[in-house]
């Protein structure tokens, strides 16, 4: 039976980014992650610069400029004041992990399922495998069931372009010409290579070989002839519902499980970052607020919600939404929005330039459904 201060279940993402910010303190931490230490599940983390955070040393990129594309009509996005970069996984990952091999309070146990949580006396018991661990605080970034009415399910290609010259076109939306709420995605890296990926918002998940024509005869479309590299699958559950507080009273849930990824967007990783800090602050006995229960935060939850609904069942008129919302504002408004860090301003300039009839249409069936 080992005690420690503080358990971190999960060595994804949040639980990595919170252990990383407590290494070598006088807290006594455990991590206990289901997956073993190699075959984890490479990913890239897309942002805009808007939050400074410890691990800017692995950006793989720095975009000053991005482009939105709907039929015949394109936007290029002004990321020169917030660049837009990307993190791989895989660098990310290694670098934490070798922190915590040197560290002197942090140990890290593989292939540890926790399969119960319970207290006893000031501890909560963790029962995983054989072995019995206590801890005053539990930091818990396990995936729940998140009941969510909307998924985004994309599939990328990382791929190296036959040509040398190719001048990719950094794309955040090329939307489809369908009725559906798709689009491709296209983001080059230092290295010449680039990650080309088809997405859906949808009520459907759809499987890696539904998406795998389309996404090739694009890359032939556009590249042209190339090597590729990898390729990523995923299913993102989009839900602007607050999570619950845990049933026990010193555990707490981070990352996804908390409510980090934006819902209209998927976009995760920098929500994480503020959480981390946050966290660490309350753990030290520093008062702060909690970045994912301000009001702001609150606000933007209620017009991912209006937003999901209208693109779950109007999506042709919501992909000519999302292009005015990028056509008719400033972009670095755009960008605060999407980043979660809005002035007020920012979001009057949004509700103002968006069609009013259907947002208020669907606000107002929001509000009735909520009642019901």
């Amino acid at each position: 039976m080992k005690k420690y201060d503080i358990a971190i279940i999960g060595a994804g993402c949040s639980g990595l980014s919170l252990a990383y910010r407590l290494l070598n303190t006088n807290l006594n931490i455990c991590i206990l992650e289901s997956g073993n230490r190699e075959n984890r599940t490479r990913k890239t983390w897309s942002y805009w610069n808007v939050y400074d955070h410890p691990f800017s040393k692995f950006e793989i990129n720095s975009l000053g400029d991005i482009n939105c594309i709907n039929n015949s009509n394109s936007v290029s996005i002004d990321c020169t004041k917030y660049n837009y970069k990307s993190i791989d996984s895989t660098l990310f990952d290694d670098f934490v992990f070798n922190k915590i091999d040197s560290s002197k309070n942090i140990d890290i146990y593989f292939a540890s399922p926790v399969d119960d949580l319970a207290m006893e006396n000031k501890y909560v018991q963790i029962k995983s495998n054989d072995k019995r661990i206590y801890a005053k605080e539990i930091y818990d970034s396990r995936p729940d069931n998140i009941d969510a009415s909307m998924y985004q399910v994309f599939l990328g290609y990382f791929i190296k372009p036959a040509s040398p010259d190719s001048n990719i076109t950094p794309k955040l939306m090329d939307f489809t010409q369908d009725n559906e709420f798709s689009f491709y995605y296209v983001i080059p890296f230092d290295d010449n290579s680039c990650l080309v990926e088809y997405t859906f918002f949808t009520d459907i998940i759809k499987k890696p070989d539904e998406l795998k024509s389309n996404l090739d005869s694009y890359i032939k479309d556009t590249i042209g002839q190339y090597d590729l590299i990898r390729s990523e699958y995923g299913v993102i559950p989009m839900s602007p519902k607050i999570p619950q507080h845990d049933s026990i009273e010193n555990v707490h849930k981070i990352g996804i499980r908390s409510g980090a990824t934006r819902a209209s967007t998927g976009y995760t990783f920098l929500n994480i970052q503020k959480q981390s800090d946050f966290l660490v602050k309350k753990i030290r006995g520093i008062k702060s607020a909690n970045p994912l229960l301000t009001v702001k935060s609150k606000v933007l939850r209620k017009m991912d919600r209006i937003l999901l609904d209208i693109i779950k069942n109007e999506p042709k008129k919501a992909k000519n939404i999302i292009y005015r919302m990028f056509s008719s504002n400033n972009h670095q408004t755009i960008i605060r929005f999407l980043s979660d860090i809005p002035s007020i301003f920012d979001i009057l300039r949004i509700i103002v330039n968006m069609p009013k009839i259907i947002f208020i249409k669907y606000a107002i069936k929001s509000l009735i459904n909520r009642k019901i």
